[in-house]
């Protein structure tokens, strides 16, 4: 049986807009990591970190655990210049955190919270997650998607027990602070 060119050309139409559509919620996804790690990055320009005697101040240095879509983001923003500062994006172990101005944590690594957070907190780190409950077990910056927006949300007082002060600025755009 043959198709007619109308018939062939609709289909191919109907084809092309289902690959489109799949493109376009490809890109929404792929997204999400970037903006996460972007946002986080963008959100050291408003941290100021009073311990720089275990932080090297020749570049800004963010720390990950573990490989996943918002490390392998955060990777492509290695070597921007930060604070005139180059930005330094390092894979770390969770015991060997103390040169990192900022550490990310991905939700895979959980388990890694209850040695990383006491350590953040000694050393003067700002600890970013983007996984439900991070908040209440010591993360200081918490990354979100409400609405499909990326919005992330602050505990001002883990914040202050490692000495680090954020900008008024940057707290009036959180959707929420714990204070």
């Amino acid at each position: 049986m043959l198709m007619s060119a109308r018939t062939v050309w609709r289909t191919g139409l109907a084809l092309l807009l289902l690959a489109l559509a799949a493109l376009a919620q490809a890109q929404r996804q792929a997204l999400e990591p970037e903006l996460k790690a972007a946002i986080l990055v963008n959100m050291l320009l408003f941290v100021d970190w009073p311990n720089q005697n275990t932080q090297p101040t020749a570049q800004i240095t963010v720390c990950y655990l573990g490989i996943g879509p918002v490390s392998t983001a955060l990777m492509q923003l290695d070597g921007k210049l930060l604070k005139g500062k180059p930005l330094r994006v390092v894979r770390v172990e969770a015991s060997k955190i103390a040169h990192c101005h900022a550490l990310y944590v991905a939700s895979f690594e959980a388990a890694s919270l209850t040695h990383v957070v006491p350590q953040a907190r000694t050393h003067g780190v700002l600890l970013v997650g983007d996984s439900a409950g991070y908040l209440q077990r010591g993360v200081m910056l918490n990354l979100d998607v409400d609405r499909g927006r990326v919005v992330f949300d602050v505990d001002l007082n883990a914040v202050r027990q490692t000495a680090l002060t954020i900008s008024s600025k940057v707290l009036r755009l959180a959707r929420q602070v714990i204070e």
